[in-house]
């Protein structure tokens, strides 16, 4: 999927139908359930049509690779995509898990943004500390990657860079609903890179579009005004 000025405009289209994932709520205990489908296999032709939008694109500026690959995909699909987007002078995000993070990192993207959890599959190590997930990217193999992102749930997210390395604490909140946090607070980071050009301000943006998501209940993004009263309470420490 392309997207031009928050304008989807292109597609792959697939043989298959799109998986349907099911997200339960149980507003009492606070819980929540998923039901996440296999999804329809993806054909050779099919993934060489998502090859060739990516090498036909012009001049991008930042590429997102973002969630699972469906079954048949192999994941070196992720490092494929990194480095045909980094030729053309793109900044690359790849946000996903697993042997697809792993097979990914070795493209050497710009920024990737694993959670706590996926940072603990992929090290091999418990993180249950600030100390021990700055260790565990520390001694992790990144190349030339300049940022890592590692989103903490209601801990906020801490940010590993050349400049530095920082904590952002989000308020306290009321939970809704989790599922599109991370996407929120991906795409929350590229805007404040974008408009603000500050690496802080950018981990402040994210956090703030993250927590603004859980805020609503289904499959609601955040609204722009929780956004903006949430940025101002967003504490951003150098750790």
């Amino acid at each position: 999927m392309l997207i031009n000025e928050g304008i989807v405009c292109d597609f792959v289209r697939i043989s298959g139908r799109t998986r349907t994932n099911i997200i339960i709520n149980d507003m009492a205990s606070g819980n929540q359930t998923l039901y996440n489908a296999r999804g329809p296999e993806i054909s050779a032709y099919e993934l060489m049509q998502i090859i060739h939008k990516v090498e036909d694109f012009e001049q991008p500026e930042f590429v997102i690779l973002s969630g699972s690959l469906p079954r048949g995909v192999n994941p070196e699909i992720y490092r494929k995509i990194i480095e045909i987007s980094k030729s053309k002078g793109a900044r690359v995000v790849l946000d996903t898990d697993d042997k697809a993070l792993h097979v990914g990192m070795q493209g050497c993207p710009t920024i990737i943004k694993p959670n706590v959890h996926e940072l603990s599959r992929i090290s091999g190590q418990r993180l249950d500390t600030i100390a021990s997930i700055v260790k565990a990217t520390s001694e992790m193999q990144v190349g030339d990657i300049e940022i890592i992102l590692v989103s903490m749930g209601c801990c906020g997210m801490l940010m590993i860079c050349n400049e530095g390395k920082y904590l952002a604490r989000p308020p306290e909140v009321a939970v809704k609903n989790t599922i599109g946090a991370g996407d929120s607070a991906v795409a929350g980071f590229i805007y404040g890179l974008k408009t603000r050009g500050d690496l802080k301000e950018a981990l402040r943006y994210a956090v703030a579009s993250g927590t603004a998501t859980i805020l609503q209940t289904g499959t609601a993004v955040c609204r722009k005004e929780d956004f903006h009263t949430l940025l101002d309470q967003v504490v951003v420490e150098e750790v």
